[in-house]
């Protein structure tokens, strides 16, 4: 009875090593969904299977799932940390979900396993570059050059953080060596293009992506990367012509859904916008861009827009932030000052200050003069590094408004809040933070997008607009009081946005 029970578990049992065999095989040939059938059936009899797990983790990093991957990765590593390829691949999913701190130790491990890796450089460079941190994301990237000096790759990266770092013939020159290494070859036209793009080179950058297509004319990303540029430039009939040129070819281009989401979205056509979005989510259900989108566009607000969100949309806008408020009638810094002088009067002079949000450096450039210490921060590296070049703050650092709160208990007297809120709808604990870190008699200064209705709301454009009913209890509840107001137009954008410049004071 026995023998006749082993038999039939060992035909219930299928067999592993075929199944890994063919997963290999299908992966090996471009067939992702039939390998990851494969090896996801080995975890079904085999759970703790670090082969199956590793694969089915790197498949999922490349069908847009990066926290998938980590999900998976993270049940490897612990067995294969000696593994440079399972700690690269961890890395590169912790990445893109915006652990970098996490993707920077991996990369390290990846590198003590593998010294010789040369591409792991550069990725190590990127991640320190989200960071802000130039000197080490140089010495990654000039590694890189180092080890693989006929990379085209190499001189990408590096070239990329030279524009990042305001080092622009340098820059021109490393991504110059990079087209000659690539030899007209698609992927180094839209590497060095993208590069381009993100330094504000919207004319070059549209040239090189146009040069990509007619080399690799039924590959979507080059399509998708020309509409990001034509959409940029203004020329939106163009560019929703070339994402669904990309969308076509590849119907889960996720750069061709995101920004052809974002154009229908500008033009109020929020159906439209939300069907790219809803694609995007299909995809990757956890892309926190695309689900903030598709909340705005559909009318759910949200307690606040993700911070990978804010990040991207910033990083992205670095380069053509300045430039475009001077357009739209932006005059939000100077009214905050004005404010703020209103209240306090205007022979009180060297204020401890915080810049919540602090961009570029718009409001630090009026508030100056008023400083004793001038701290900023904001979750955008490229809007950091764009401020220090105004020369007017006294540190500057990446991180969030809780990174900027923390351990400032009555440490300030003013923090100011130039269009940081839009991006906030639920305020309390923000206030709340803002109130710990003042003393009695500290000011909180601010713009907000005006709501009409409840408490708050997000629109379309993915931003935030509350009440100053709600600004006033909120306030309140977080002991302080509401000791100015302004009911402004905060900009032109194309329609008048109105809103309010507010100053909140601690109360004793």
């Amino acid at each position: 009875m026995n023998s006749h029970s082993d038999q039939n578990e060992r035909q219930d049992t299928p067999d592993i090593a075929g199944l890994m065999r063919d997963g290999d095989d299908h992966l090996r040939n471009g067939r992702g969904s039939r390998a990851d059938a494969c090896f996801r059936e080995v975890l079904a009899h085999q759970p703790d299977n670090l082969d199956a797990l590793h694969r089915c983790g790197a498949i999922a990093f490349l069908r847009g799932n990066p926290h998938e991957a980590v999900e998976l990765l993270r049940r490897v590593v612990p067995t294969r940390g000696d593994d440079a390829t399972v700690c690269g691949h961890l890395a590169s999913a912790l990445m893109a979900c915006g652990q970098l701190d996490e993707a920077i130790a991996y990369w390290q491990q990846t590198l003590a396993c593998a010294p010789g890796y040369a591409a792991a450089y550069g990725k190590l460079g990127d991640a320190y570059l989200a960071k802000g941190d130039i000197e080490a994301s140089e010495t990654a990237y000039r590694k890189y050059t180092e080890l693989a000096a006929d990379d085209p790759r190499a001189y990408v990266g590096l070239g990329r953080l030279l524009h990042f770092s305001n080092r622009n013939q340098e820059a021109e020159d490393a991504l110059h060596r990079a087209l000659e290494l690539g030899k007209g070859a698609s992927d180094v036209c839209l590497l060095v293009g993208t590069v381009l793009l993100e330094a504000g080179g919207l004319d070059a950058a549209l040239e090189l992506f146009e040069t990509a297509v007619r080399a690799e004319p039924h590959e979507a990303q080059g399509h998708a990367s020309s509409g990001l540029a034509l959409h940029w430039l203004g020329r939106s009939d163009a560019a929703e012509d070339a994402y669904r040129r990309a969308l076509a070819i590849d119907p889960r281009s996720a750069l061709a859904l995101k920004h052809l989401g974002v154009l229908l979205q500008e033009r109020d056509q929020l159906d439209a916008a939300a069907e790219c979005f809803e694609k995007l989510l299909e995809t990757n259900p956890n892309d926190a861009v695309a689900r903030h989108m598709l909340a705005a566009t559909t009318g759910d607000t949200t307690a606040s827009a993700p911070a990978e969100y804010v990040t991207r949309l910033f990083d992205d806008y670095a380069d053509r932030f300045d430039e475009h408020l001077g357009t739209i009638s932006y005059h939000v810094p100077n009214l905050i000052r004005d404010a703020v002088l209103e209240v306090a009067g205007r022979d009180r002079l060297a204020w401890r200050i915080l810049d919540l949000g602090c961009g570029t450096g718009l409001c630090g450039e009026v508030m100056r003069s008023l400083a004793a210490d001038l701290a900023g921060i904001d979750l955008s590296a490229r809007m950091i590094a764009k401020a220090r070049e105004r020369k007017v703050y006294d540190s500057l650092t990446v991180g969030s408004i809780d990174d900027a709160l923390e351990g400032r208990d009555e440490s300030l007297d003013l923090i100011i809040a130039g269009d940081v809120f839009t991006y906030v709808g639920e305020l309390s604990s923000v206030l709340t933070g803002c109130a710990r870190a003042l003393p009695a008699g500290g000011l909180l200064a601010f713009s907000i997008e005006s709501s009409d209705g409840g408490n708050y709301q997000l629109r379309p454009t993915g931003r935030y607009a509350h009440s100053m009913e709600y600004i006033e209890a909120t306030a309140g509840a977080s002991g302080m009081s509401v000791v100015y107001r302004l009911d402004i137009t905060l900009r032109n954008d194309p329609v008048p946005i109105a809103g309010h410049i507010v100053v909140l004071s601690k109360t004793a």
